[in-house]
């Protein structure tokens, strides 16, 4: 029993080896494997001893290089040279027919078709003198100059004789000479007669604006031609030729009048020339100028002086018109152009809006501000009328007087497009289809971009017993 019992607890022991110990007791090689496994252990190393001595030798024979590498080189394939010629040939040969009918199509049919479009371009085109009006910065530039050769130059005072003086005023007139060219003498007439059976007459100056392939285009006031019977245009050659009424602006009281090319002889159409159109914007005080056309009232007058004032404006309905005044004696009934001494027309005289003292001086608006509405009425087109009269409100009299910046009303037009939605004196308009406007000639510059028919936004502040609020339009605009 006790014998029993000793087997058993040396089984328990057996059991509870490690695994470690069974793996070396398994690994514990066999009695009978034992050299096998060294001799496999010599062959191996003998091998790789061979191994080690025949690349030593290859080393010794190739000088330390023991490798070799193969080198290729890639050509590309030849070009055909005459397949590529042919090729070329052909396209060559294809373009030339190709081009050859095409001259051939355009030689035959291109004439015909150019002289048909020019002679349409060129009569119904309304041709005006190139414009000399300089951008601002060209002006400070011109200014600059000015100012710096006025400071190098040294005054030498001469004492002058009367052929000196005869000199001078001989060349200050001849330099009108070409303005002169376009000088028309505008008369009308009406059926009805006086005492002693004579149709009533009035003659004053016009100006030749314009040209077209057809027609000559003749601005002068609007008072000459208004409800009467017959216009007649005599040139500066003599010759009279019968005019036609186009268009007139109230506002500045100017008009176009039309004269046929074909009733015009050769002879005059050389003698003529078309107005040399200028610019005012830099004509300052002092400048010598020239009054031509009718200054004193009568036919082929000339009076000379000097420019007394720029900064004077005019205001009008939707528009705002600088003005020239000069020391120039003329007559209230005056009529003609202001030039400068380089011949170029820098005003056109209007004596009606001359200050009521100094009627007798020769007042005129200024070309810059006047090209457009000339070109517009040359162009027989609309002129886009909303009916206000303004004033600028600018900084400085919006703080002292309270009142916002932006166009005053100062009138509204008796059926006018503003009246009719409400606008009201007093009103200060400051906004224009979105755009802000401060001055009368921002809004002017707003109404030249609209055509007949198109509603407008217009924003304004209106006093109430609060002060300024807020007002909005939508105005349909007209054309005059």
């Amino acid at each position: 029993m006790g014998e029993d019992r000793r087997e058993e607890i040396q089984a328990y022991e057996e059991s509870r080896e490690t695994p470690e110990k069974k793996g070396e007791q398994e690994r514990v090689p066999e009695p009978g494997k034992e050299s096998q496994v060294q001799e496999n252990t010599r062959e191996a190393a003998e091998e790789t001893q061979k191994q080690e001595n025949s690349l030593e030798a290859a080393e010794t024979e190739d000088d330390g290089s023991s490798y070799e590498f193969m080198k290729e080189t890639i050509k590309a394939k030849p070009l055909d040279k005459k397949k590529i010629a042919r090729q070329a040939g052909k396209l060559v040969g294809s373009g030339a027919v190709f081009g050859l009918a095409a001259a051939l199509v355009f030689g035959a049919l291109a004439p015909a078709f150019l002289e048909e479009a020019r002679a349409r371009k060129s009569a119904q085109e309304v041709q005006f003198q190139n414009s000399t009006e300089e951008t601002e910065e060209e002006q400070e530039d011109t200014q600059e100059e000015e100012q710096e050769d006025t400071q190098e130059q040294t005054t030498i005072i001469q004492e002058m004789t009367p052929e000196d003086y005869q000199t001078l005023y001989a060349d200050i007139f001849s330099t009108a000479q070409e303005a002169e060219k376009a000088i028309v003498t505008v008369t009308s007439s009406q059926n009805t007669q006086d005492w002693f059976q004579t149709p009533y007459e009035s003659s004053i100056s016009g100006l030749l604006v314009a040209e077209s392939g057809e027609e000559y285009y003749i601005l002068t006031e609007y008072r000459i031609v208004e409800k009467v019977d017959r216009i007649h245009v005599t040139f500066c050659d003599g010759k009279m030729i019968e005019a036609r009424f186009q268009k007139a602006d109230t506002n500045t009281g100017f008009a176009i009048l039309k004269v046929p090319k074909s009733e015009v002889p050769a002879e005059t159409q050389q003698a003529v020339a078309i107005a040399p159109l200028g610019e005012s914007y830099n004509v300052r005080q002092g400048e010598p100028v020239l009054a031509i056309g009718c200054p004193m009232g009568y036919s082929d007058s000339v009076g000379y002086g000097i420019v007394t004032s720029t900064s004077n404006t005019v205001s009008k309905i939707d528009a705002e018109y600088g003005l020239i005044t000069t020391d120039i004696t003329g007559s209230s009934q005056g009529s003609g152009v202001i030039v400068n001494l380089d011949g170029e027309i820098i005003g056109i005289i209007a004596q009606s809006f001359a200050n009521e003292d100094t009627q007798n001086l020769i007042t005129g608006l200024s070309i810059s501000d006047s090209r457009e509405l000339i070109q517009t009425l040359s162009g027989n087109q609309d002129i886009i009328y909303m009916g206000i009269t303004g004033e600028n409100i600018t900084s400085e009299i919006s703080e002292k007087k309270g009142i916002p910046v932006g166009v005053f009303v100062e009138k509204v037009e008796v059926d006018s497009p503003a009246m009719q939605v409400g606008i009201q004196n007093g009103d200060v308009i400051t906004e224009v289809n979105g755009e802000k406007v401060e001055t009368v000639k921002g809004y002017q510059q707003q109404m030249k971009a609209c055509k007949n028919g198109d509603t407008i936004k217009v924003k304004a502040m209106r006093q109430g017993t609060e002060g300024y609020v807020e007002v909005s339009f939508e105005v349909t605009l007209k054309a005059k």
